[in-house]
């Protein structure tokens, strides 16, 4: 037997660590949608910030101003 697990030794670590993460998945499945599902939300709301920040930047970049076309109907 100890020369089995001298000779296997990665094999019998990695098998014990894949039980473990097997364990800790089957009982925290729940734990981990839920981290998964804020990290996304904050993800998401992050780009609509930066979408928002760009837009302020085009409308300082790009003041509105009248058309032309605005200036001849009004008369």
């Amino acid at each position: 037997m100890r020369v089995f697990f001298q000779r296997n030794r990665g094999k019998v670590v990695g098998g014990m660590a894949g039980r473990v993460v097997a364990l800790r998945l089957s009982f925290a499945w729940p734990l981990l949608l839920i981290l998964f599902l804020v990290m996304f939300g904050a993800f998401v709301g992050g780009v609509f910030d930066a979408g928002r920040r760009l837009g302020r930047l085009f409308d300082r970049v790009f003041p509105e101003r009248e058309s032309t076309r605005s200036r001849s109907q009004k008369s």
